[in-house]
């Protein structure tokens, strides 16, 4: 064999040839078009669970504010299609400096905020009964209910409110 030929003499054959380099990206085009779906599944899935755990988060620290008594006051979380809000006071008032706000995830929004007592939430635009308040020193809240959040792939995730002051995420 001559000099330089495939696999002998002193040039051993190194590298991919065009045809093997197609093979291996073929391969990794398909895997690609199977994982990506299941991926950003995922990712919408985790987007929905991080609203709904902050939601809880910002409805205990409003709960364990008014029962520790350091500040004396209510304290309460509003819900709205985009965002919810961490707030100080009887009624929420959008301007006000000390409001802690939480924009949801793109694609996560709130669908419906269900309280009792009190009417309906108009959750679009954030009207109506779409605050919890805690006043006691129990940790009960003035209403009870659900908030549901959906995430960019449809599933859902509610946030439950009891009557004794009990918060799940499911």
């Amino acid at each position: 064999m001559p000099a330089g030929a495939k696999g002998t003499g002193p040039h051993p054959r190194s590298g991919l040839t065009l045809v093997e380099l197609l093979i291996v990206l073929g391969i990794s085009g398909f895997l690609a078009t199977l994982v990506s779906p299941l991926m950003f599944g995922s990712i919408g899935r985790n987007r929905l669970n991080i609203a709904s755990a902050e939601a809880v988060d910002a409805l205990r620290e409003a709960q364990f504010t008014v029962m520790s008594g350091y500040a004396p006051a209510r304290y309460g979380v509003h819900f709205e299609a985009g965002k919810f809000v961490y707030f100080r006071g009887t009624t929420y008032s959008a301007g006000d400096a000390n409001n802690v706000e939480h924009q949801l995830a793109d694609g996560v929004t709130t669908t419906s905020v269900a309280l009792s007592p009190g009417g309906a939430c108009a959750v679009a635009t954030g009207v109506g009964n779409c605050d919890v308040h805690f006043a006691s020193v129990d940790g009960s809240p003035t209403e009870s209910g659900s908030v549901v959040f959906r995430g960019p792939d449809g599933t859902m995730a509610t946030v439950v409110l009891n009557t004794v002051g009990m918060i799940d995420a499911n």
